[in-house]
């Protein structure tokens, strides 16, 4: 049983999916407006770098977007597709405008990814104008609707023109799949109409709640519990055959189905699993590494069976935190070492049958010299942890921060390149545990150090949430007594 639960009652929009009650994805946004993925704009070339294949276009929203060669596709009828040798110069120039979509979010580090092969997605049918595309999505299983839906692209769609079938359009009639073919090629054409010397957004995609149900693919079989009464009406009408109730509980929807308690676990780096074993997940720029330890769990047969009983446990959970968290590209996993290789197979066979779930697509390379499992996943979206959570101003973002003795050592180091100077004395204001160090039991080691120096040290204590120090002042001993004594 599937459930999708939406928490729609602030400008943050929250949709968790629930495969028999366990959660398996979650996904959020700020507002409605802030969702870019889908959305057409007319862009302006910013800048053309035939070294990267690829150039910047100014949408209008204070970020540009990147767009490569590979993406750049016949959109005007006198352009052609750009062949794999030729330069991206040769068929775009800075100034000019073009047509974009956007079918990926940006970062904190780039901005969004464009493409100039428009879609149009409806209920049944994603229109594509010039991809020259046909295809059925992979969840329509039975050959011979597969080969009737394919014969219906040939017959209503142009030379030029691309169809996918979404898996809700089996069964459907020609002429239910033609009149929505006809609605999002009119949606197209009334786009080309739109003029504007500004970049600009000219088509806004489907609501983010649209989308998700898209994407997830539910179906009438499936359940949606929404806490917004209007918007559960909305639903009602749009999907008049699925099931759709109103959360009416005072007790918030994400908390009644546990989903606000999964939300504080995926923060931590540390998983918990039911046999007293733990997985570590680590995110970095550039990988994911997730490593399994046996922990609480000792077995009751043999090493080998611990061992392998552990990773296949954690292989599950794996493939639910990946999905959970979404992470994507480079994943590595190291699994508690397997000597013999048939244990590798079985954990291997695990995390493929458990991840046959995620429509994420994603790849499973199998085991490196140093056991270590290497996974891909394509990037849809930003990963969870990095929409919930923001860069910490103290260790920015590496999720340490200096030890008080680093830092008191540190100072130190400072101090002594100061050495037989010329002032009589230093004003330092640093955190009181750093000052503490410094000073020494009873002042001894501050006393032999200004001895050393050859100079005064004179502290004065600030509060900071991580140890540090400043020099303020280097001067007179009497003037900075006196400064100090008047904070």
């Amino acid at each position: 049983m599937r459930q999708l639960i939406i928490n729609d009652i602030t400008d943050q929009v929250r949709c968790a999916l629930l495969e028999n009650n366990q959660v398996k994805e979650i996904h959020q946004t700020l507002s409605y407006e802030d969702e870019m993925i889908g959305n057409i704009y007319i862009g302006r070339v910013t800048k053309v770098l035939p070294g990267m294949q690829a150039a910047f276009i100014d949408l209008g929203t204070g970020q540009n977007g990147y767009l490569h060669r590979n993406d750049l596709v016949q959109f005007q009828h006198q352009k052609t597709s750009p062949s794999a040798k030729s330069s991206i110069s040769h068929y775009i120039r800075e100034g000019e405008q073009l047509i974009v979509q956007v079918v990926k979010e940006g970062d904190d580090h780039k901005g969004p990814k464009l493409t100039t092969n428009i879609e149009f997605s409806g209920n049944f049918l994603v229109y594509m104008p010039y991809s020259n595309y046909m295809a059925v999505s992979k969840k329509v299983a039975d050959e011979e609707e597969r080969k009737r839906l394919l014969g219906i692209a040939e017959v209503i769609k142009a030379d030029n023109e691309g169809l996918l079938f979404r898996t809700a359009s089996k069964e459907q009639s020609v002429d239910t799949l033609k009149a929505e073919y006809q609605s999002l090629k009119s949606q197209y054409e009334q786009l080309l109409k739109v003029r504007s010397k500004k970049p600009t957004c000219i088509y806004r995609a489907n609501s983010f709640i649209d989308r998700i149900i898209h994407d997830l693919g539910i179906s009438a079989k499936d359940y949606i519990i929404c806490d917004n009464f209007e918007q559960t009406q909305n639903l009602k009408e749009q999907y008049p055959n699925y099931t759709i109730s109103y959360h009416e509980q005072k007790e918030g929807i994400f908390t009644t189905y546990k989903i606000e308690q999964e939300i504080e676990k995926l923060l931590k780096q540390v998983v918990w699993l039911k046999n007293g074993a733990y997985i570590v997940i680590e995110q970095t720029e550039a990988m994911s590494i997730i490593d399994v330890n046996t922990g609480k769990f000792s077995g009751k047969i043999s090493m080998r069976d611990t061992v392998l009983k552990t990773n296949q446990f954690a292989a599950k959970e794996i493939a639910r935190q990946i999905r959970l968290r979404n992470l994507s590209g480079i994943i590595l996993i190291d699994f508690i070492d397997m000597k013999h290789k048939a244990d590798q197979e079985m954990v291997l066979k695990t995390i493929i049958e458990e991840m046959k779930s995620d429509r994420v697509q994603h790849k499973i390379l199998g085991f490196t010299e140093l056991n270590i499992l290497q996974i891909t996943r394509k990037k849809t979206r930003k990963p969870l942890e990095a929409m919930l959570t923001s860069e910490c101003p103290i260790c920015k973002g590496t999720g340490r921060i200096l030890s008080v003795e680093s830092v008191a050592y540190r100072l130190e180091r400072e101090l002594w390149e100061y050495q037989f100077m010329d002032e009589e004395a230093m004003w330092i204001e640093a955190t009181s545990d750093v000052i503490s160090l410094v000073q020494g039991e009873n002042g001894e080691h501050l006393r032999q150090l200004e001895e050393a120096l050859k100079y005064k040290v004179i502290f004065s204590a600030t509060d900071s949430s991580s140890p540090c120090y400043h020099i303020k002042y280097l001067g007179s001993k009497e003037t900075i007594e006196n400064r100090v004594s008047m904070i």
